[in-house]
C-alpha cells in the first residue's frame, strides 16, 4: 500500500455552530461546502477537515478527530488490510469521486484509508 498523505481529517462535535465559528473565526478556515449538520472547510491545498453536527449519522463515530490516510489504489489498500487482520470499521463507502474505509489501529484509534479524484490543477 502507497499512502500519498492526509486528504481528510474528520471530528464530530456536540456544537456545531461553536465548532464551525472556531474552525472559521479562530483559525481562519474557508468553508468549501456546509450542509445540515455538516461542513467541509479547506485547511489546505488538496486537505479537508469535515465538522459533523450531533445530528448528523456520522457525529459519534468521528467523536474523536479521525485522520484519513490517502491511497493509490483504494480496493487493493482495502485487500491488504483484510489480509492484516486489521478491523474494519462499517462498509467501505463513497460520495463524489471518493471512497473510504474506517478501520482501527492495534490499540483502537480510528483511522481511514481514502481515495480521492484526481486534483486539477
Amino acid at each position: 500500500m502507497k499512502v500519498n498523505g492526509f486528504p481528510w481529517v474528520g471530528i464530530g462535535t456536540g456544537d456545531f455552530d461553536r465548532t464551525l465559528a472556531f474552525f472559521t473565526d479562530v483559525l481562519g478556515l474557508k468553508v468549501t461546502l456546509q450542509g445540515d449538520e455538516v461542513a467541509h472547510l479547506a485547511v489546505g491545498e488538496g486537505a479537508l477537515l469535515e465538522i459533523f453536527g450531533p445530528k448528523h449519522r456520522s457525529s459519534e463515530l468521528y467523536r474523536q478527530p479521525t485522520i484519513a490516510f490517502e491511497v493509490e489504489d483504494f480496493e487493493a489498500a482495502r485487500q491488504e488490510l483484510i489480509g492484516a487482520g486489521v478491523e474494519l470499521v462499517g462498509e467501505a463507502g463513497s460520495w463524489n469521486g471518493h471512497a473510504w474505509q474506517c478501520f482501527r489501529s492495534p490499540d483502537g484509534h480510528l483511522f481511514e484509508i481514502k481515495q480521492v479524484p484526481a486534483r486539477t490543477e
